[in-house]
């Protein structure tokens, strides 16, 4: 697995793979446009790409993956040389990727390994990220209230990475608070998916205590629900993922919002333009890099 560091490009290879595309397009397909991560990933590689000289396209596709199959073929068709894409369901989009693969278009994937066809992944694991959360999850179960508590995961099951990352945090909290009780997994990924389900949850499950999310957008809505519920900022934990700016500023201010998983958007978007510099320019790189994780809680934003 490689890392960060073998993606570092010289000028020489921004040149080389400037003559490789001449006028030709860069396709970026994200997942969506809609939340934090997912904007500061597309935007970053978009920028960074930009800044180098590339003329990009990138192509919202709203969360659907038939949007991205008819985004890579039409990048194919207007002669694009590389498209990055964050594959939201590599069954559905597989077929579409090999195709542009087999004209030549090299691919890169980000969010997940297996569709970099002709090309490589740059990828955080969706396991890695679930794990730290609910590592530091259960380790404040463990410390906080006594190893037992009732706890929510907050999932979003149309998409198969995604539901890596809720494995592993129920796996992972588990291990660390054993005698915690998961009640459900309930869908989250935006803030008004994440309201509504908690609101739910709460009305079968009305001791809930801590709240793991997938992702920040979706905790946002649990936190809501749970200030609603009148439940105690001491005692009421909620981990999410992403480490969003808002999600930030919860932490720092104190309550339930104990943590988030850091994973490093804007990082991740310039390797992803790294990364398709270096296939342009003919230059030998690891097929699968991976993007670092870290928890980030208020003792890292004093």
């Amino acid at each position: 697995m490689g890392t960060a560091d073998d993606l570092a490009v010289t000028q020489q290879e921004i040149a080389a793979a400037k003559a490789h595309v001449a006028d030709a397009l860069v396709g970026i397909i994200p997942c969506t446009m809609a939340t934090e991560y997912h904007f500061t990933v597309a935007d970053s590689a978009r920028k960074k790409l930009e800044e180098w000289g590339f003329k990009v396209q990138l192509v919202d596709p709203e969360t659907k993956a038939e949007k991205q199959i008819s985004a890579i073929e039409n990048l194919t068709a207007a002669g694009a040389k590389a498209i990055a894409i964050c594959v939201l369901d590599p069954k559905v989009i597989q077929s579409a990727l090999q195709e542009a693969a087999n004209k030549g278009v090299f691919i890169v994937q980000y969010a997940g390994r297996e569709s970099a066809f002709n090309g490589i992944s740059i990828s955080i694991e969706d396991a890695d990220l679930g794990r730290a959360a609910g590592e530091y999850a259960g380790k404040l179960i463990k410390e906080e209230l006594g190893g037992k508590a009732v706890v929510a995961i907050l999932d979003y099951p149309d998409l198969p990475n995604v539901v890596v990352r809720a494995d592993n945090i129920e796996k992972a909290l588990l291990e660390q608070a054993p005698n915690a009780t998961i009640v459900g997994r309930f869908l989250g990924g935006v803030q008004e998916f994440g309201l509504k389900s908690m609101e739910t949850a709460l009305q079968a499950h009305p001791d809930i205590q801590v709240v793991v999310s997938i992702n920040d957008a979706g905790a946002y809505g649990a936190l809501q629900a749970l200030e609603a519920a009148g439940k105690d900022p001491k005692t009421t934990i909620i981990v999410g993922i992403d480490a969003e700016k808002q999600a930030l500023e919860l932490i720092k201010k104190g309550g339930m919002y104990r943590g988030t998983v850091d994973t490093q958007p804007a990082k991740t978007g310039e390797m992803v333009a790294q990364g398709i510099v270096k296939l342009l320019a003919g230059s030998t790189v690891p097929r699968d890099i991976k993007v670092p994780v870290k928890v980030i809680t208020k003792a890292d934003l004093q």
